[in-house]
């Protein structure tokens, strides 16, 4: 089949949990189709192709910068979401018309609902989207937390029509792939029809993120994340302001490594004691091995956490609170422990710290869970099985 996959970033390097997915599914959709992506960059000269150059039968960058002021007006003055705005480029438009007349495409998938206002260029091919996320669910959340009424009202209006998108998107897509069975079932409920719905969950590539028996135990718990992402950033202020002093009071040899981009936003969080940060790192594999533990103090989100199943695949041992875990099959004393307030975390990855036996029965339950239900290649595989339905495809 002849595939054509539009996402709003190039799904490399692989820094974050959107570009994970991408980037996975087109791994492992090479090996039976043909795939070409198209992509907004916000510098084309900036580019770095990596492996996809290999991968796809043709990447497509076509160049649309961030302009803060301009898209802002845009949305004062239109009833679009900024989101959807952010990703407008008539060059895209132009281009994926021309391109479908001359490659005539299978199928046609849409990563994130934003991107949706691409799909009428395919009126004959079935167009599938790539839900991520509820996005509107993840921007009420964030609103919610909003310092100000201003931003307030602003992060309402936003998920006003974000959510007038993604239900449209919903709709109108032939198919729709959800990340969980929880957002399956309320993308289904919101459509009337379940079989329009299908789980291909976040994953890993079992390969690459190998099981590896900690030898000893040790007092180092791993923080990822990128600051530059609200809900992160809330994650680690939370973290280290409310939950490390608690954990500290009770082993100061406690060390934190904080890894992610723009960790600067944290302040003089980042430079409490016993806290090492480590900026925008190359590959986050290293940092499941060199860790104990696993902090995921989440309490915004939509979407599932592909660093912890990445986590759990390594044989790091997780903490989380309840949104951390959302959407994935762990269970609470059993894969992971979960707690949602300063001192029940604080007590829960003590407990993990103290207790050897505890954190290796958690992360050997945790691996299995992960190869039996987390793979990129089942994901896929179910990708694929809907396409050939859509398509009456052999």
């Amino acid at each position: 089949m002849k595939i054509l996959i539009i996402a709003p970033f190039l799904p490399y390097p692989l820094d974050q949990g959107g570009k994970i997915r991408v980037f996975n599914i087109i791994k492992n959709l090479i090996a039976r189709h043909s795939v070409t992506l198209a992509v907004t960059v916000d510098d084309r000269r900036a580019v770095e192709l990596g492996p996809l150059q290999h991968m796809c039968s043709e990447v497509l960058l076509f160049e649309r910068p961030a302009q803060l002021w301009p898209d802002r007006a845009r949305f004062f003055t239109s009833t679009a979401p900024y989101n959807v705005i952010r990703y407008r480029c008539a060059e895209m438009r132009n281009a994926l018309r021309q391109l479908h007349q001359n490659k005539r495409f299978d199928v046609v998938q849409i990563e994130f609902a934003m991107m949706w206002p691409y799909a009428d260029l395919f009126p004959d091919t079935p167009v599938v989207l790539d839900a991520h996320n509820i996005e509107h669910d993840n921007v009420r959340q964030i609103g919610q937390s909003a310092k100000t009424l201003p931003w307030k009202i602003l992060y309402e209006i936003e998920r006003r029509r974000l959510q007038a998108v993604e239900e449209q998107a919903w709709r109108e897509c032939q198919l729709c792939f959800a990340v969980s069975d929880q957002e399956r079932e309320k993308i289904a409920a919101s459509v009337g029809r379940g079989d329009k719905v299908i789980t291909a969950p976040n994953g890993v590539d079992p390969e690459r993120f190998k099981f590896r028996k900690r030898l000893k135990s040790g007092k180092r718990i791993l923080f990822l994340g990128g600051m530059d992402y609200a809900p992160n950033l809330d994650a680690a202020r939370y973290f280290l302001a409310e939950v490390l002093p608690l954990i500290r009071a009770e082993d100061s040899e406690v060390s934190v490594m904080l890894v992610g981009r723009e960790l600067s936003r944290l302040g003089p969080l980042a430079e409490l004691p016993g806290v090492q940060c480590h900026e925008s790192v190359p590959e986050v594999l290293p940092w499941f091995y060199e860790a104990d533990l696993l902090a995921v103090s989440l309490r915004q989100g939509a979407g599932t956490r592909i660093k912890v199943l990445e986590a759990m695949a390594a044989g790091l041992p997780v903490v989380s609170t309840t949104k951390g875990c959302e959407g994935i099959s762990a269970r609470n004393g059993q894969e992971l422990l979960v707690a949602d307030t300063p001192m029940a975390l604080a007590k829960a990855m003590v407990e993990v710290i103290r207790s050897p036996d505890v954190a290796q029965t958690l992360a050997q339950k945790a691996h299995q869970m992960v190869i039996n239900g987390y793979t990129w290649e089942s994901a896929t595989r179910k990708m694929e099985e809907a396409y050939r339905v859509l398509g009456n495809h052999d």
